[in-house]
């Protein structure tokens, strides 16, 4: 299966486009490295939100492709302290008073290596703190690396984060995937299903911040087995117990489309929990 890797212009930025046979993707490096689309040729089905134009791009960024979260999830005030260091980030979910997102998906980074190996595609793009001023947010000097790895329908994604300095930090990375779900035109939201391998909940406070306080899951077997989504708003933090030896794994179902997407999730099992927001219109992110 021939694999093809093309430098073009997306929403006015340098990007890279990529694909074989069965999918096509677009990485742009200048955007947060955001991966803004792949397509599964053989029924042209668009899996994540991409936008139309760079006008509507810049109102909402953080709502399509796959921006990256360094620090994921929010932070209280927008700070907090490490083993005697602070970290203070701005202000920007401002209803809330916390920081949210990090730093990573609104910064370009620099493009590495771009191959094409037989039938796989391997790109690398790399962020470096040194870069820009970002001190009195993150006091410590980091590197970010991100491979992607493309062999016949399968993407595969790493997220290496090195520490140039000796002094430890807290971290934590997401996927801020936004998929376009339905992924069908004519698809319906009651024709769709979502399964995580879930079992608990973790209470939220009005400033969507977790409480401490994590319950069971109340329809545990129905979300493990498929939800649908027709009706159901989410902006949800879910757990689930590693002894249960669950893959994991999200599974987006869309039957009237005839497609089936699947997240795995390999190195992140340590951090045991799931978050997940639908808005009105759109599946709008999961991370991990």
């Amino acid at each position: 299966m021939k694999g093809y890797i093309e430098e073009i212009t997306f929403l006015n930025e340098n990007a890279i486009k990529f694909g074989n046979e069965i999918v096509e993707a677009i990485l742009v490096p200048s955007l947060g490295s955001n991966l803004l689309s792949v397509k599964y040729k053989h029924k042209d089905i668009e899996l994540l939100r991409t936008p139309d134009s760079v006008e509507e791009y810049k109102k909402a960024p953080i709502l399509y492709g796959m921006p990256i979260l360094f620090p994921p999830n929010r932070i209280e005030d927008g700070q907090f302290t490490y083993k005697g260091t602070e970290y203070k980030f701005p202000i920007n979910e401002m209803e809330k008073s916390n920081h949210i997102h990090g730093f990573l998906h609104d910064k370009p980074w620099q493009v590495g290596k771009k191959e094409v190996n037989g039938k796989e595609i391997v790109i690398n793009t790399e962020f470096s703190s040194s870069d820009f001023d970002l001190k009195d947010s993150f006091p410590q000097d980091i590197t970010v690396n991100m491979s992607l790895s493309l062999r016949a329908e399968t993407l595969e994604i790493q997220l290496e984060i090195t520490n140039k300095g000796i002094e430890p930090f807290p971290w934590g990375a997401g996927y801020h995937t936004v998929f376009n779900f339905p992924f069908g035109p004519v698809s319906k939201l009651g024709d769709c299903r979502i399964s995580l391998p879930v079992n608990k909940h973790w209470e939220l406070n009005d400033r969507s911040l977790p409480t401490g306080a994590i319950h069971e899951t109340a329809n545990t077997l129905e979300i493990q087995n498929g939800i649908s989504l027709d009706d159901r708003l989410f902006d949800d933090l879910f757990g689930y117990d590693e002894e249960r030896n669950q893959e994991n794994e999200c599974i987006l179902t869309d039957q009237e489309a005839g497609y089936k997407s699947s997240i795995k999730a390999i190195n992140i099992l340590s951090f045991g929990y799931c978050s997940i927001r639908r808005g009105s219109s759109v599946l709008n992110h999961i991370h991990g």
